[in-house]
């Protein structure tokens, strides 16, 4: 399968996520990061999301930093009792890609 994404995607293991997330909000809703890039994120969240939602996110990481951003919904996937959630965030800088698409 071709990769379709043109940025470089950064995936976070359970065990690297309890040691590097403090605190992971979609809309207010504390999720669990999955993978990240400049252009996006992917979260498991006890609550749905419709493909075309403006999503708020916001991220204070335990190892410093805090990011408030907002996105696109473009992805909902169940995944058990929760959802896997991807959310577009490339609206929010104009960067060029890492990857030629």
């Amino acid at each position: 399968m071709k990769e379709k994404r043109i940025y470089q995607r950064y995936t976070i293991s359970n065990e690297e996520s309890r040691h590097l997330q403090d605190e992971i909000k979609l809309d207010g809703v504390s999720v669990r990061l999955v993978d990240f890039s400049v252009g996006g994120l992917c979260v498991i969240s006890g609550q749905s999301h419709a493909v075309g939602d403006i999503v708020s996110v916001f991220a204070n990481f335990a190892k410093g930093g805090r990011i408030d951003l907002t996105g696109r919904v473009v992805r909902v996937v169940p995944e058990g009792t929760f959802w896997s959630v991807a959310v577009d965030l490339s609206g929010n800088y104009k960067t060029p890609p890492m990857r030629k698409p």
